[in-house]
């Protein structure tokens, strides 16, 4: 009870003591953030005597000073001087000097704060290093990074240069970042861009390349890199679709999924990155070659085969769909090839020289090394795969005319004289010599070789021909392999008996050793 009366009687007191002063100004208000000096003015109030009165300015405003320590004055005196520091700082500040028990505020203004970073960019190699950058500021700063293989100092000082470094880049790619100046009154803080370069050598797979079988299947590779570092994946062809792992960062993988192949061989790839992996897919098996038939190519007949016989063989899958002929650029060294398309002929093993090959029907001509063998197994090869065995039995000839329509019937392969063609229109004089164009005469003296093409000297059948036209005996002038065509053409020139009876289509048999023809081919004579 007693402290509350003496706090009432002693509170018109103090009342009267801070109303005593006058202090003038109250407030300075700094629109500049540059050093400032000034005066405040302190009064005895209206019709006061005041005394002694106190100058106090609080410890936290070190920026705000009072000139010459001074703590007291007497109203009226020069007063109460100060000094207001230079704001280094961005943002306004303010302070409060006590005097006279009454407050003076000070407000300053922030600094108009200049900033210059130099280098502007920089690039590092991809193992990564140290470096320096310089900043001239009026206003505090602190360097910052955005990236964490950036590393930067906690502070700077302005004109000093400041050390950094980048971690070693463990991408294939190249990345960018930035150092930047943190201030809070910098709305575009200069930049320093920092570069660094990647490496190829930073990502690799666990293959780069496969076969796979013609029907539908998956895969997967491995992709390897650096940690963080980012990688996609894709194809350039539709048959192979990416299922998982189009895309990713760090170590990861790639599963795949291929379309069913029903054509030929193909190959796509799979991208990721600058690396390559490339998928080849093979094509579909071809049906296995089925051989049905093995005949004279003249009369096909099929009973027997001979050494260096023209055969026409018969059956499905044996070569491609469109015919392919041998061509001149197909025989090398004057020899017909033994393979053709991707088909081949065996006679106990050994190809035979080709003439056309389709997938229904191959020409092809008997090994000479058939002779003296009483049979022979025959087969067929398309694209690798391997037809039925076939048994045929061989005799020493199957001599056989051509006929002009290659039906095996009808009028001739026969040239006149003349050389020209022997027809109904174009028939042959009695006592003239015509050529007869045959298969399966067998071994020559010279020997031939399998698939030559025939030159000189001249090769001479080995065993005895003889020829009837009309069911006449016929003089036979030459007997032997046609000369500029492939062995196995047999060539026999005739003499028209003169005894004939003259007549359009007359029989033509010839025999050769012990085998004849058939009388199914014709000649016209006059």
């Amino acid at each position: 009870m007693r402290f509350l009366l003496a706090l009432a009687f002693a509170a018109p007191l103090f009342a009267q003591t801070t109303n005593c002063y006058v202090v003038t100004p109250s407030s300075f208000n700094l629109l500049t953030a540059a050093t400032y000096t000034s005066t405040v003015q302190v009064a005895n109030a209206a019709g006061q005597a005041c005394g002694d009165y106190n100058v106090k300015v609080l410890p936290q405003y070190d920026w705000l000073h009072i000139q010459g320590d001074k703590v007291s004055g007497t109203p009226g005196d020069s007063g109460v001087s100060f000094t207001v520091d230079q704001n280094p700082l961005a943002t306004a500040r303010s302070g409060f000097m006590t005097i006279a028990l009454q407050t003076v505020t000070v407000f300053q203004a922030g600094a108009v704060c200049t900033f210059s970073m130099t280098p502007a960019s920089q690039n590092f190699p991809v193992g990564g290093g140290a470096n320096t950058f310089q900043v001239q500021a009026n206003c505090p700063w602190q360097p910052t990074s955005n990236a964490t293989w950036i590393t930067v100092p906690a502070n700077g000082i302005s004109g000093v240069p400041v050390s950094y470094s980048v971690a070693a880049n463990t991408c294939a790619t190249g990345r960018s970042g930035a150092i930047s100046l943190l201030q809070t009154n910098l709305t575009t803080p200069p930049t320093l861009a920092v570069t660094q370069d990647g490496s190829p050598n930073n990502l690799t797979l666990s293959a780069y390349s496969a076969t796979v079988a013609a029907p539908a299947s998956d895969g997967r590779i491995t992709v390897t890199t650096g940690v963080g570092c980012y990688w996609s994946a894709t194809t350039n062809v539709s048959w192979i679709q990416i299922t998982f792992g189009g895309s990713g960062t760090g170590n990861g993988g790639i599963s795949y999924h291929v379309l069913d192949n029903t054509t030929a061989q193909r190959t796509g790839s799979i991208q990721v990155g600058a690396l390559t992996y490339t998928i080849t897919q093979l094509a579909p098996a071809a049906p296995s070659p089925s051989l049905k038939s093995v005949a004279n190519a003249a009369n096909y007949n099929a009973d027997a085969v001979s050494p260096g016989e023209i055969v026409s063989l018969f059956g499905d899958n044996m070569g491609p769909a469109s015919i392919v002929i041998t061509q001149a650029g197909d025989i090398s060294n004057g020899v017909f090839p033994n393979t053709l398309a991707g088909t081949q002929v065996l006679f106990d093993g050994v190809p035979a020289p080709l003439l056309f090959t389709l997938k229904g029907q191959v020409s092809a001509v008997v090994p000479y090394g058939v002779a003296g063998k009483t049979s022979t197994q025959v087969q067929v090869s398309y694209q690798g795969a391997l037809s039925n065995t076939m048994p045929m039995t061989v005799q020493a000839a199957t001599p056989a005319i051509f006929s002009l329509d290659s039906s095996g019937v009808g009028p001739g392969a026969i040239l006149n004289q003349d050389l020209s063609t022997n027809s109904t229109g174009n028939t042959a004089a009695p006592g003239s010599v015509i050529a007869l164009y045959c298969t399966g005469g067998g071994v020559t003296a010279p020997a031939t070789k399998d698939g030559e093409v025939v030159g000189l000297p001249l090769r001479y059948l080995t065993q005895t021909a003889s020829a009837t036209i009309g069911g006449v005996d016929a003089s036979v002038t030459f007997a032997g392999a046609a000369y500029g065509a492939v062995a196995g053409l047999t060539q026999i020139n005739v003499e028209v008996p003169a005894s004939v009876t003259p007549g359009i289509a007359l029989p033509v048999i010839v025999k050769i050793g012990d085998f004849a023809s058939t009388g199914s081919v014709t000649v016209a004579v006059k």
